[in-house]
């Protein structure tokens, strides 16, 4: 099988994708949602570099302090439909809350829903990352290439990419990134 070559952002068109989910600036007319309501799920992506998946099953309960530092602990996953127990590796991640990540924490509107999610859907239950992607993540990256801001439109999950990119370029060891 062959993989597909993994592309990522710059830290510029990072910004401008999570500045463009806040500005509201590629709502459609006939949209009833504003983007702005994912703006803060999209800049965790970015801090965090975690999949998709398991920003959609974070709760706030999953906000863990332990010797005086704050974590987030990554230990499930929310896809297709279910909520899964454990990570894609399998394997409980605890991530440490930089100032940048905290200021974000701290900034959010706790939006009361069902399973105590940090990031709900529009509707209060999970996020449908095929229905994010469709109606926000596309409306939003195409109108940026449009623009001329992006050179090309890829996938959410390129956050990811785009965060273990910044890491090794800033001289973290690939373990530890890892």
């Amino acid at each position: 099988k062959v993989k597909r070559h993994i592309e990522a952002y710059e830290p510029d068109e990072v910004k401008a994708i999570v500045a463009a989910f806040y500005s509201e600036k590629y709502v459609k007319k006939s949209s009833i949602f504003p983007h702005s309501f994912y703006a803060p799920m999209v800049d965790f992506l970015s801090i965090v570099g975690c999949r998709p998946t398991e920003c959609h099953a974070l709760t706030w309960n999953d906000i863990k302090h332990k010797n005086d530092k704050l974590y987030i602990r990554f230990s499930k996953a929310y896809s297709k439909g279910i909520l899964l127990p454990h990570t894609k590796t399998h394997e409980v991640r605890m991530f440490p809350v930089n100032s940048q990540l905290k200021n974000l924490l701290e900034s959010m509107e706790v939006k009361p829903n069902e399973n105590n999610l940090m990031f709900s859907s529009v509707t209060g239950g999970y996020v449908n990352q095929a229905t994010f992607s469709r109606r926000y993540w596309n409306t939003i990256t195409t109108g940026l290439v449009n623009d001329g801001v992006l050179d090309r439109k890829l996938r959410s999950y390129t956050l990811r990419h785009s965060f273990i990119t910044r890491c090794i370029r800033k001289g973290l060891d690939i373990a530890t990134v890892a």
